[in-house]
């Protein structure tokens, strides 16, 4: 792998809205950064894969983007994944 696409770590969330950061009630609290890389993790499914449902439009739109690359605060995505088409386990677990 080329210098130029190795993975940068994900920037910081903006100060004061780091992890746990106190807020209203059901406001999200988790403001870590994903890249498409955490997403993939979290999902289960290559990091390509991730990449193709945002370039059709099944991801929300990042949260930040620095230096070209997209991240995502972790909530955001945890969010998306309870809403995303083909998620079997909200339907399973809706149906329990």
């Amino acid at each position: 792998m080329s210098a130029s696409r190795r993975a940068a770590a994900p920037p910081t969330a903006p100060p004061g809205r780091g992890r746990g950061a106190c807020g209203r009630a059901g406001e999200m609290t988790d403001r870590r950064l994903w890249s498409y890389k955490e997403i993939a993790a979290h999902i289960g499914v290559r990091i390509d894969t991730v990449r193709s449902y945002r370039k059709h439009g099944l991801l929300p739109s990042p949260d930040l983007v620095e230096n070209g690359r997209p991240y995502w605060y972790a909530d955001t995505i945890r969010s998306w994944v309870v809403r995303r088409p083909g998620n079997r386990r909200a339907r399973r677990d809706a149906e329990d």
